[in-house]
């Protein structure tokens, strides 16, 4: 779960550089948010990669990656509710995920 929040956390700087990105949502105002972007997901890749092998672990970041742009895209024209609905959700299922291996 880090891995794919990493990769999600990237998708949505990317999303954000984007003209249809909507005005309604939170725009972070740093600069180099693609650079940003970047490093957020290849480090999500990384740690796919090095939990499931090279290969499994490219073909999870690949389907990940795709995974979280889709689900950024479609919760983000659906309004605000529905995209930090998804957030609040994301974020949920982290913090469950880390308790989890902790214990």
């Amino acid at each position: 779960m880090p891995q794919l929040y990493l990769i999600m956390l990237g998708m949505y700087l990317f999303y954000c550089k984007s003209k249809y990105f909507p005005d309604f949502l939170f725009r972070p105002a740093v600069g180099r948010l693609r650079l940003i972007g970047l490093l957020f997901t290849v480090a999500g890749s990384i740690l796919c990669v090095r939990i499931g092998g090279w290969a499994g672990g490219l073909l999870t970041a690949l389907a990940a990656s795709m995974l979280a742009m889709g689900m950024i895209q479609l919760f983000a024209v659906l309004g605000k509710k529905y995209f930090y609905g998804m957030a609040l959700i994301v974020h949920v299922l982290l913090l469950i995920e880390l308790i989890y291996d902790a214990g």
